[in-house]
């Protein structure tokens, strides 16, 4: 692990000097640089997962114990007081406890030391023409919202890396606005990792899918009244054609996907009630093609949250809400089942994400969750919250023909060990999760078995 450490820092340096001496072949006046580090480690528990799967009964792998370590390094350097260069190399490995695992299978080849990726590797130039526009061009992450639409750009290595090759350009001409105009490309490998594992980023199946993502954002903020701040998009994106292998051997058959071109266009709306009640409700329609099949779907996400006006020491507050997605109608041609666009990722829920595996990695999709949720600050160390959700399927397409997803409940612990563990500003974290799943007439699993997740991770950075 050292070592890996070691070469991902000689990497980092190397490559910031070299793109700051390629762009510009001279010195600011006062160069900063700084730098940093994180490191983070969990162990993972999963059993009992219900798919949709074909024969009735499946369930996601079985049982599966295994830790993950992450390491990422950093540093930024400023050429000039409106230019950034910014440079971050991630290394992840896996140790499986259970079971025993193929190398093939991606999930379980992140061995050590694996592959060097680079996650962010971009320039920003901030306050051009007035101060009304910033640029960021290169790799970056973007969340957007509540990440419904656009948070994790590579969702096939898992929480390991989210980020986009993207352009963004930032127009702040208006008081209060912002419009964002992104245009993104991610293919299915990166070219740039040292010590390449061939790892697929953005497939939906076990297999290297070779499916390429890309597509333009446009993004508008506005924050003019304080009792009703809101967002508009409009989205296209464009997924490229891949094949989709099913079985092995002789009985292997491959189907060709078309490619798919989608738009989709919401707003967000975040209205402040009163000092103790908010909501959020965000609303989007989808429209597309995929060959000669129409593809269009819908997303409704919408909360509203309450600060108790007791133990105010502690912040206690409850929510409750409602998100739905469209499924896809099985008795038509169309596909009408929302599109997750770039949100494949647990959202609402780390158990419930691995449920849609048969359909497509993290494709979040055919969902109706009313959902009420608690949290309380029990020290000011540690935090704890709690959510309960009712999980319905729009269209009865699983192999127990029902509606009935299931009841998912949540509960995590999140904590501070130190806030300065050795110097300033070193925080040391963690948190404890375990969520449950009884599953519904939707699913046809064996004994109707309770899938469980649970979690523990500790975090430093510096």
């Amino acid at each position: 692990m050292r070592k890996t450490c070691s070469v991902g820092m000689l990497v980092l340096l190397a490559v910031v000097m070299m793109s700051s001496w390629m762009a510009w072949g001279e010195e600011a006046e006062k160069p900063a640089f700084r730098w940093g580090a994180d490191e983070r480690i969990r162990e993972e528990y999963f059993d009992s997962l219900p798919i949709k799967a074909d024969p009735p009964g499946e369930t996601r792998g079985g049982e599966n114990n295994y830790f993950r370590f992450r390491t990422r390094v950093w540093g930024e350097y400023d050429p000039f007081e409106n230019v950034t260069l910014k440079v971050r190399a991630v290394n992840e490995f896996r140790e499986w406890d259970r079971p025993e695992q193929s190398p093939t299978i991606q999930r379980s080849s992140y061995r050590f030391p694996d592959e060097v990726v680079f996650d962010n590797l971009y320039i920003d130039v901030r306050d051009l023409f007035g101060d009304t526009l910033d640029l960021r061009l290169g790799r970056q992450e973007l969340i957007y919202g509540t990440g419904k639409v656009i948070l994790e750009g590579t969702p096939k290595d898992g929480s390991r890396t989210i980020y986009f090759n993207a352009a963004k350009a930032t127009w702040k001409g208006v008081e209060d606005t912002t419009i964002d105009l992104v245009g993104i490309y991610n293919p299915s490998l990166d070219d740039l990792a040292i010590n390449d594992a061939d790892r697929d980023l953005t497939g939906l199946t076990s297999a290297n899918d070779d499916m390429d993502e890309s597509g333009v954002v446009l993004y508008l903020k506005n924050k003019s009244k304080k009792e009703l701040p809101f967002e508009v998009y409009g989205i296209y994106k464009n997924e490229s054609d891949w094949k989709r292998t099913s079985g092995s051997g002789t009985n292997a058959v491959t189907t060709n996907i078309d490619a798919l071109d989608l738009g989709t266009v919401g707003c967000r709306l975040m209205p402040v009630f009163s000092d103790r009640l908010t909501g959020n409700l965000e609303l989007a329609y989808q429209y597309g093609e995929r060959g000669s099949q129409d593809v269009s779907g819908y997303m409704a996400d919408a909360s509203v949250a309450f600060a108790l006006p007791v133990l105010e020491d502690m912040k206690p507050s409850v929510d409750c809400g409602w998100y739905y997605l469209s499924g896809d109608d099985p008795d038509t041609s169309d596909d009408e089942g929302w599109n997750p666009l770039w949100a494949r990722y647990p959202q609402y829920s780390e158990l419930y994400v691995y449920c849609f595996d048969a359909d497509g990695a993290g494709r979040w999709s055919n969902v109706s969750m009313p959902h009420a949720g608690v949290s309380l600050s029990i020290a000011k160390w540690l935090k704890t919250s709690a959510m309960v959700g009712y999980l319905f399927a729009p269209e009865e397409d699983g192999p127990g023909g029902g509606d009935e997803r299931g009841l998912l409940a949540v509960l995590k612990n999140e904590f501070t060990i130190s806030e300065s563990l050795t110097g300033h500003k070193d925080p040391l974290k963690g948190h404890l999760w375990v969520e449950v799943l009884e599953p519904g007439d939707y699913y046809d699993t064996q004994d109707g078995e309770t899938g469980v997740f649970a979690r523990w991770e500790l975090a430093y950075s510096f």
